[in-house]
């Protein structure tokens, strides 16, 4: 059964949807794409997925699923859209609820946005996160990162609490420089709880099959948007290249200084992209 899911609003007029992704963190830290509103021209809706923000917390075996957030969603949007089909964005894990959401219900989705979203996962994807993490580790505040993930250990933090300030300490591994707005964003993040049980479900359960899980990217008609940072080690140039070839009418961008978290440490180049891919989309019947 689908959770009723609270949401954010920025702006009026047209629905941007955005879902967040980490899974579990709390969905404020996708803030920044609010400079996607426009007052009388378009609305950001960002949404508290399940067990975040204001929505409930599920309980019980798989609660966690992929297929739950999508059925979450696809809920939100009927209700909230009254059926209307919206632009549908998703930020990491929030991209693969949103490919899945694009994929099941087309009539929902108007164009569809994958924002730092990995195409794959496994040994092969968390090999490769490392390398990128390894090869920036001469830089003061990664190396800082670096050491606050050793000292966590194998063990996940005691409370969502906890995982919410370990999440801001680790944060300069997925962002490029850290300039004052980044660690405004940063101290920001510090404040935020994070589902500790989504995320040990998700690296534990969908992380190491994700490659079939987005295979479903394959069954998305809608006109997509795949961008990411050049720095991201789980979502960069590689997954941007596979996504782009699976969907049917993907569009790739690539964002130069970017890491995973590109939307805060590269706003404005981000938000400039995806305001013409969505205005351009608005001259298109689709």
């Amino acid at each position: 059964m689908a959770l009723r899911l609270a949401d954010t609003r920025y702006g009026s007029g047209p629905l941007l949807v955005c879902h967040p992704g980490g899974p579990g963190m709390h969905p404020h830290y996708l803030d920044p794409l609010a400079a996607l509103a426009d007052p009388g021209g378009r609305t950001v809706a960002l949404v508290h997925p399940r067990g975040t923000g204001d929505s409930p917390r599920p309980k019980g075996p798989g609660a966690y699923r992929p297929e739950r957030y999508a059925a979450d969603l696809v809920a939100w949007i009927e209700r909230e859209a009254g059926g209307r089909p919206v632009d549908l964005l998703g930020h990491s894990h929030g991209g693969m609820v949103a490919a899945l959401v694009a994929a099941d219900r087309p009539d929902l989705v108007r164009s569809l946005v994958l924002l730092a979203t990995p195409a794959y996962g496994g040994d092969g994807a968390e090999a490769e996160a490392e390398a990128f993490q390894r090869a920036r580790r001469a830089e003061p505040a990664v190396a800082g990162a670096l050491a606050a993930l050793a000292a966590q250990g194998d063990d996940y933090p005691p409370d969502d609490a906890a995982l919410g300030r370990l999440i801001a300490d680790v944060i300069p591994l997925w962002v490029g420089p850290m300039t004052p707005a980044v660690r405004a964003w940063q101290a920001r993040l510090a404040r935020w709880p994070a589902n500790t049980d989504a995320l040990r479900h998700f690296n534990e359960a969908v992380f190491p099959r994700l490659d079939a899980v987005m295979e479903r990217a394959a069954d998305v008609v809608r006109p997509t948007l795949v961008v990411a940072g050049d720095l991201d080690g789980w979502a960069g140039p590689g997954h941007v290249a596979r996504l782009t070839r699976s969907v049917a009418r993907g569009t790739p961008e690539v964002v130069a200084g970017a890491g995973h978290m590109c939307h805060a440490d590269a706003t404005e180049a981000v938000t400039a992209v995806i305001r013409q891919f969505l205005d351009r989309k608005s001259v298109i019947h689709v």
